[in-house]
């Protein structure tokens, strides 16, 4: 099973021509990160697979077993000025573009019959950098994958990112949709450290690099491609290149603490009331310790994994950052307090269900437990769904996890279906909601519905199954996790195509993840892509 937190498969980016010559035409790109804004006359280095290529079925499909697609071909960028004329060619053709880093994406918005795939796995670097105005900066690579960011930061430079776990999780995707993982509540979301994008964009005819940066004058086109890339998700403006990050990343702890405990669902369907205090105790905690003020337990990040009882097990993992574990101590046993139930070590193959070691708490070097989580899970096929929690959980939403996960369908192995609930908060509510275009910053719990098969004959029972769970959960909100409610909205990084798409006439899509900083966005669209040349099902729309 994969367990991450955030796998979208496709980058955003907007590309615009920067003030002091920070955009680069057609055959002229940057040819390095610290030289920001300098033109070159770089070749482009790259490669095309076609269909008759032995690749092509590989590099044609992402880890989502659903979704397949007959591009016309696949360009493995090898560099800006290849982005560049690979658009170029794109658009003389009229072909048009997709963008794959990770490949981890949910819903099908990279698939592309007779279009162009741009792969940016090549593009993996990580290294220091300047950004156009000179600063000091750490420069990430579209391609890059999660490992990539951790190896290369912390081996090189002794920092890190608060992002996610899973490891090849492809960055271009995952930062451009705000980005969050187990440091995120000491350190913030991924894009709090961003401080620049150069980005590929097609526009007016031209084809262009820009460095868009924080520092751009406020209101100006730059500013608003920067902006846009903070939270407003992948596949809407063009191609990310690169990430540069300030310089002033956080420096992980020496150490940390891992914890996995479960509860035996055979127990808990003998003391049914186990359920709800289990659920109780959690939320209530998170909704506690979890406000920008906490002092505390910024260091704890914890999952709870509500698995289908055909799982056997409900599975919490949490992780520690501090030396003394005491807090860490009681915070499990405010979990557990009032239960008939008693916690068993859960240990078996590495990743987040599991720690193999057959204690409940071990302290590990800060590098090692993030090798020990990062967990990816096989290829298979998925459905997702997603929700921002504001308060604790409802008695109302409780009963109803209790009712669909003791319940089995005919036709559907559910053992690897389960509501992933992640604590949330502390730092990431420190900004405001426009301060990015991530405007979910005051919810305490993250929540993440999931269902894992391989058999196509079990689509149809897998996604009625999470829809009606999900649908049956926000009842009183019309089936959604309305914003600005007990809940507030969905994230951009777990796309849900229930959720409406661009064809509807009022998608729910746009004011769940964006919520009011949709219009700037559709703005900041409309001033990149005027043409629309890069759309998905959930793209963001040009303004009526």
């Amino acid at each position: 099973m994969r367990h991450e937190f955030s796998r979208r498969g496709f980058l955003g980016g907007t590309g615009m021509a920067a003030a002091g010559a920070s955009a680069t035409s057609i055959g002229l790109t940057a040819g390095d990160a610290g030289a920001a804004g300098a033109a070159s006359t770089e070749r482009p280095e790259g490669e095309t697979v076609l269909p008759s290529d032995r690749r092509y079925e590989t590099l044609s499909q992402g880890f989502n077993q659903r979704w397949r697609s007959r591009p016309a071909h696949i360009r493995l960028v090898g560099n800006e000025a290849d982005a560049v004329a690979e658009l170029r060619s794109a658009s003389d053709r009229g072909l048009r573009p997709t963008v794959r880093g990770g490949g981890h994406c949910y819903e099908g918005f990279v698939d592309n019959d007779e279009g162009v795939i741009l792969d940016l796995s090549s593009l993996r670097g990580v290294r220091a950098a300047t950004d156009k105005f000179g600063a000091a900066t750490y420069a990430v690579e579209g391609g890059a994958t999660n490992w990539d960011v951790y190896t290369g930061l912390f081996r090189r430079y002794g920092v890190t990112l608060p992002a996610g776990s899973c490891y090849s999780v492809g960055a271009g995707g995952h930062i451009c949709g705000g980005g969050y993982g187990l440091l995120s509540r000491r350190h913030g979301l991924t894009v709090d450290h961003l401080v620049q994008v150069d980005v590929a964009t097609v526009r007016g005819g031209r084809v262009e690099v820009t460095r868009a940066n924080r520092a751009d004058p406020e209101g100006s086109p730059e500013r608003e491609l920067f902006w846009a890339h903070t939270g407003g998700g992948g596949g809407n403006f063009g191609v990310v290149l690169r990430y540069h990050f300030a310089h002033r990343l956080p420096e992980p702890p020496p150490r940390v603490w891992l914890s996995s405990v479960a509860w035996k669902w055979e127990e808990l369907r003998r003391h049914p009331e186990d359920f709800r205090t289990l659920l109780t105790n959690f939320g209530a905690f998170f909704a506690a310790h979890s406000g920008k003020e906490e002092t505390v337990y910024r260091g704890l990040f914890s999952i709870l994994h509500l698995t289908h009882h055909s799982n056997g097990n409900v599975v919490l993992f949490s992780q520690w950052d501090e030396e003394d574990p005491a807090p860490l101590d009681e915070f499990l046993a405010q979990v557990e307090s009032g239960m008939h139930t008693g916690a068993t070590v859960q240990s078996g193959p590495a990743g987040l269900l599991y720690l193999p070691y057959p204690d409940k708490r071990r302290q590990l070097p800060w590098f090692q437990a993030t090798m020990t989580v990062s967990g990816s899970g096989a290829n298979q096929r998925g459905k997702y769904k997603s929700a921002y929690h504001r308060k604790a959980f409802t008695p109302a939403q409780i009963d109803t996890w209790w009712t669909w996960l003791t319940k089995d369908v005919e036709g559907a192995d559910l053992t690897q279906t389960l509501v992933q609930i992640d604590s949330y908060g502390c730092r990431v509510n420190d900004r405001a909601t426009t301060d990015t275009a991530v405007p979910q910053r005051d919810s305490v719990m993250k929540l993440q519905y999931q269902t894992y098969w391989t058999d196509p004959a079990q689509d149809a029972a897998h996604l009625a199954y999470l829809r009606g769970l999900y649908q049956d959960t926000y009842r009183t909100t019309a089936g959604i996790p309305e914003t600005d409610t007990d809940t507030d909205g969905a994230y951009v990084n777990y796309p849900d195509t229930d959720l409406g798409t661009t064809a509807d006439r009022a998608p729910a899509y746009q004011r769940l993840y964006y919520k009011q900083n949709y219009a700037r966005l559709q703005h900041a669209k409309w001033l990149w892509d005027p043409a629309n040349v890069f759309h998905h099902a959930q793209s963001i729309t040009l303004p009526s």
